[in-house]
């Protein structure tokens, strides 16, 4: 069996071929790997490179510190099959199979989910949304510096925190109402200002027969924002705030996975809330900052470039 190359973005920036890992070299030179990789197989002139690497201080030999890099790299990622790494119009051009790229593989799998879910597939939905959560390492591009990396960085960020969301509204869907409240806790204390979470949490406890503790806790989190941000809670955690209230019974309707939706019903993505026993399609997936389109498909390929 051949072995595969694979890229770590999702954690700090690593590669493999088979089990053996690659030798990446320094910070500088890893984030010069990285930059190609998160342009999506665009040209990426020697310019752009030098000012995400040197924001405020270029040195002299920036330019062939560079060619430097990108040699280097060349050896490196060449052993393995399948790796162009080439100069192009004053850049360089990196191509690879996209799957062997954790991000391309997270946003593969967070379509699927989404496709799945449109579908009525709640059970094929929490597959691919375990596939796409399990890729994560920690902190995407650790190490790196630079406002561009930052943004990346912000933008996969939000795009994780996206996925978690719609893997607890899932598992919810699925029954797991106690399992998904107690992550839930934990995740609105570190994230206390995604509303989302709040809403998620105060499903899981009605659901589990916990009404008063659900309305509890959209007093807390209404006492919250007010306090915080001067903000009254928005119209998803009124809405069920008010379905609650109201003991609205499609709150803990059975779960029917494989049923076509209901009309109105809503994934509930910062809007109204999604009644999960009858999924809606989902929407199109948020691209991270800059990253580009979304992969789609095994035959497409990143072009990238390079040469010594």
């Amino acid at each position: 069996m051949t072995a595969q190359l694979r890229f770590g973005l999702l954690g700090p920036v690593q590669a493999w071929y088979g089990e053996r890992e690659l030798e990446l070299g320094s910070p500088q030179q890893r984030a010069v790997l990285a930059a190609l990789l998160l342009n999506n197989g665009k040209h990426v002139a020697v310019d752009e490179l030098v000012g995400m690497l040197w924001e405020h201080e270029m040195p002299r030999s920036a330019r062939a510190t560079v060619r430097t890099y990108i040699c280097r790299l060349r050896r490196e990622l060449t052993r393995a099959a399948g790796v162009d790494l080439r100069s192009a119009g004053g850049g360089y051009q990196l191509t690879v199979d996209p799957a062997s790229v954790d991000v391309s593989r997270f946003r593969a799998n967070l379509a699927g989910a989404r496709q799945a879910h449109g579908q009525s597939d709640l059970a094929e939905a929490a597959h691919q949304l375990r596939g796409a959560l399990a890729l994560w390492r920690g902190a995407p591009l650790a190490g790196l510096t630079g406002t561009y990396f930052e943004g990346q960085r912000a933008g996969l960020e939000q795009l994780h925190s996206t996925a978690v969301e719609e893997q607890l509204a899932v598992r919810i869907a699925l029954g797991e109402h106690a399992e998904a409240a107690a992550e839930l806790a934990v995740r609105v204390a570190e994230l206390p200002y995604r509303e989302r979470l709040w809403e998620l949490l105060m499903l899981s406890l009605y659901r589990s027969g916990r009404q008063a503790e659900a309305l509890a806790t959209y007093r807390e989190v209404a006492a919250l924002l007010m306090r915080e941000l001067g903000l009254e809670p928005g119209p998803g955690l009124r809405e069920l705030h008010s379905r609650i209230l109201s003991s609205d019974a499609t709150l803990v309707q059975p779960v029917r996975p494989l049923e076509r939706p209901a009309e109105g019903d809503v994934w509930g993505h910062g809007g109204a809330l999604a009644q999960l026993s009858a999924p809606a399609p989902a929407p199109a997936p948020h691209a991270a900052a800059g990253f580009g389109d979304s992969w789609d498909g095994p035959t497409t390929w990143w072009t990238f470039p390079v040469a010594c």
